[in-house]
């Protein structure tokens, strides 16, 4: 969640907020607090050695009374001295104080200690004219403690601040995030639902820029659409015209011209129809369940390698998936046409597996390789590793790209992995 800018922003104001309680906390005990319970262990102190020396000074037969009051009306227990004591370790810094100030007041040094049996009572010892007293106090009886209320205040205070920070980022932080899914469905090559032109000026003004982009992106699209269908029909009428007028050709015609002439044409057609699936994309098709074998060798025999070309199928025969069969046989087709192509008429490994609901497709073939430097850009239209576009030494060029835009349209993911040892092409799916 701290990855997402949501989490990341709710995560510094709230952490900001409690700190700055904290900071609030520590201030107030620190200022206010401590000196008030120290003034309070020290008021004690001067109580303790006041009723020890009062006690000392009177007459046995009142000293009992003078007990009573004390223990009604001031809180503070006379001991009998059979009290088990434990080891004087204070965590509170208000007995340090009381310590300090009796042994200043008494000339000696004393101690104060918790009951064994009552860890909540402590005990100390005050030696006056040859008198050893022990008086004692509960723990709540010193120092200062935050009033409930307070505490209460600040639990609130810190659940608002925490509750309206993460109300705070999320309205900032949805429009940004409806932009984002909206960007990545244009990438998919969809059209995204108009975003609402709504809150602060700034993020109003951005749905507004990418509603009317988006709508701009679209009508591109269109419009490419219906002007390549146009040069597609308009080039096919005067190509097949060409083919009728070769078919036509007199015996007598130079045979290898007359090759040479029907090679040409039947590449531009080509040409044409790989463009035109480029472009125009692949209408949303239903979901069928594939065998992955069938449809793999159903694809070897429409590509016809030679006779010598060894091609091994690894995987389960009885593999199916439910998938984009048709996007899924393009792709496939495409891959190990290239393969086929490049291959250096080598043996080629087809393999897949099945991972949970996904498929995992990889093709590798034992040719030359691709360079590194032209691995991240063999997916773009008619890229070709030489430039001479020679069709005896390579294709269109858009084979690559169509597999590409099939991937992205479908969310699959594709790998490539090539060294001078040969290629390796993975499809998830």
């Amino acid at each position: 969640m701290t990855k997402t800018l949501f989490g990341r922003t709710s995560l510094i104001i709230t952490s900001t907020m409690l700190a700055f309680l904290i900071a609030t906390i520590a201030i107030a005990g620190y200022f206010i607090i401590l000196p008030v319970g120290k003034r309070n262990a020290e008021d004690l102190a001067s109580l303790i050695h006041l009723s020890a020396k009062t006690y000392v000074e009177l007459p046995p037969e009142t000293r009992q009374d003078f007990i009573n009051e004390l223990s009604k009306n001031h809180q503070l227990f006379w001991g009998s001295g059979s009290e088990q004591l434990a080891a004087h370790t204070h965590l509170k810094p208000h007995f340090h104080y009381m310590e300090s100030n009796l042994s200043n007041s008494l000339g000696s040094t004393v101690d104060i200690a918790p009951d064994v049996n009552n860890p909540n009572r402590h005990w100390v010892d005050i030696n006056i004219a040859g008198e050893s007293v022990r008086l004692g106090f509960d723990r709540n009886r010193i120092g200062v403690s935050l009033p409930s209320v307070a505490l209460y205040l600040l639990s609130i205070l810190a659940i608002m601040a925490t509750l309206s920070s993460l109300i705070l980022v999320r309205k900032l932080t949805k429009p940004i995030q409806q932009l984002s899914e909206a960007a990545s469905m244009i990438g998919l090559g969809n059209a995204p639902e108009i975003l609402p032109e709504e809150g602060p000026k700034e993020l109003a003004q951005t749905a507004k820029a990418f509603n009317k982009m988006s709508a701009d992106v679209q009508n591109l699209l269109e419009n490419r659409t219906v002007l390549l269908g146009g040069i597609s029909h308009d080039l096919r009428t005067p190509l097949t015209r060409m083919t009728m007028a070769l078919e036509m050709l007199p015996n007598s015609t130079d045979t290898e011209l007359k090759r040479e002439l029907v090679e040409a044409v039947d590449n531009m057609e080509l040409i044409i129809q790989e463009y035109m699936q480029l472009t125009k994309g692949f209408e949303d098709e239903d979901i069928e369940c594939i065998s992955i074998n069938t449809l793999i060798t159903t694809i070897i025999k429409e590509i016809k390698p030679d006779k010598d070309q060894v091609i091994n199928l690894v995987g389960d025969t009885t593999c199916q998936l439910e998938t984009y069969v048709v996007a899924l046989h393009r792709v496939l087709f495409n891959l190990i046409k290239n393969a086929v192509s490049y291959g250096n008429k080598n043996p080629i490994s087809i393999s897949w597996k099945q991972q949970g609901g996904a498929l995992q497709l990889a093709i590798t073939d034992q040719g030359y390789g691709i360079p590194k430097q032209h691995q991240d850009k063999i997916f773009r239209p008619f890229y070709r590793l030489e430039s001479s576009r020679n069709r005896a030494s390579g294709g269109t060029g858009l084979g690559l790209a169509i597999v590409d835009q099939i991937i992205t349209r479908r969310a699959w993911k594709i790998n490539l992995v090539s060294n001078d040892n040969g290629t390796t092409i993975t499809v998830l799916i």
